[in-house]
């Protein structure tokens, strides 16, 4: 059968650039590697309420672990402060659960879900794209949506630029712990976690304490647990790993669109994805349909799928990618004098003020524009730099 549009990998990104090709009368299959959608899952599950609302989801509750209401952020001496508000501000999800109703979300749209269909390349022509799949399986289209996360295989092959700043992470789920079910903790410090930070989500029966670094990331996590909490059972190990660079310079090529993971659509500063590749997909979709329609398919046509979520998040990537950078230059010692800067001069207010979770310039630039705070991360960077480097740690 001849699709009018193939999209490969059924995480977030996946389903929703199905969901939107599919709801616009697009004829959609999803070629999922694995034998069931969801599995295995490898993010922190924390996706914010007005993120949700931006990509028109309801989320049963059956997905729904948690509901938080803000975050603790301490610094390598143990310096902190909260941000929250009176509001819910994200939910804690099952992403097993949460990917299965969004892949329904997709199939009951129209589009055709098949499983264990490994794609292993393409190759594009003047009548579509043949699709090849592990076991001699070919599936014929009109335009490829590579969805297929970090490892982007299918992007490299159509000759989009890698991805870089890729971490790897670990995630333990844990019980017996003693936890603030309102709050988020995110703990910084170049011996704990170079390049990252570690995090604690409260669930309904624990937390999910993970980190990310740029070496040795399960030894640091299994320290941070042995401290933070002696008495923890790990019930559950993930791995996988968190992308702090921000989207590739080019998502797409002829009749090839990359979304998601895939294009490093994710935010620099936290790893998060679901809400920013998420717009990224359906927009994706969008184009899909766009280009069906006029029997498009040139990157001449496809580059205004870039142009489009360059105007709503591009800006956002930015702000973003520059505070990694920063933090990441941070030696712990200034790293504790900038959090000291951010409560004694109004950070955590303003924080509190104009923060958001997925769309965070506004936060960065009125921190930035507060002389204070500007002085003292100046002279941070000036004075206590520290090269990116950093020891395993120590035993």
């Amino acid at each position: 059968m001849n699709w009018d549009v193939a999209v490969v990998g059924c995480g977030p990104a996946g389903s929703l650039a199905a969901l939107e090709s599919s709801i616009r009368g697009l004829n959609v299959i999803v070629l999922e590697e694995h034998g069931k959608v969801g599995e295995p899952d490898h993010c922190a599950g924390l996706v914010s309420v007005t993120g949700l609302k931006r990509l028109g989801l309801r989320v049963p509750e059956e997905c729904v672990l948690n509901r938080v209401y803000g975050a603790r952020f301490y610094s390598p001496s143990g310096v902190s402060f909260s941000v929250s508000r009176r509001s819910v501000q994200a939910l804690v999800i099952d992403r097993r659960m949460f990917d299965r109703w969004l892949a329904s979300l997709a199939q009951s749209a129209g589009a055709h879900l098949t499983l264990k269909r490994k794609v292993t390349s393409f190759m594009r022509s003047l009548e579509g794209v043949h699709v090849h799949v592990k076991g001699g399986g070919e599936e014929k289209c009109k335009l490829l949506i590579d969805a297929e996360g970090c490892r982007a295989r299918l992007a490299k092959i159509a000759g989009l630029p890698p991805l870089r700043g890729r971490l790897p992470a670990v995630q333990f789920e844990v019980r017996g712990v003693d936890v603030d079910p309102d709050f988020v903790e995110l703990h910084f410090g170049g011996r704990l976690a170079p390049g990252f930070f570690a995090w604690v989500i409260p669930t309904d029966e624990g937390a999910r304490v993970g980190l990310a670094a740029r070496s040795h990331p399960r030894k640091r996590l299994a320290k941070f647990l042995s401290t933070r909490f002696p008495r923890a059972k790990v019930s559950r190990t993930v791995a996988g790993a968190v992308l702090t660079n921000g989207p590739v310079k080019r998502t797409f090529t002829d009749r090839f669109m990359a979304v998601g993971d895939a294009a490093g659509q994710v935010k620099p500063t936290t790893g998060g994805g679901v809400v920013t590749g998420g717009i990224c997909s359906r927009i994706a979709g969008q184009v899909a349909s766009e280009a069906l329609q006029e029997e498009r398919f040139s990157s001449g046509f496809l580059k205004r799928y870039q142009q489009r979520w360059e105007k709503i998040l591009g800006k956002e990537f930015s702000y973003m990618k520059l505070a990694r950078r920063v933090l990441n230059r941070l030696s712990d010692h200034a790293l504790d004098s900038l959090f000291k800067a951010l409560i004694e001069y109004g950070g955590t207010e303003t924080m509190e003020a104009y923060g958001d979770m997925d769309f965070e310039s506004a936060a960065i630039k009125k921190l930035i524009a507060n002389p204070k705070i500007l002085v003292k991360l100046a002279l941070a960077l000036l004075t206590l730099a520290n090269p990116e480097k950093s020891a395993a740690p120590t035993a």
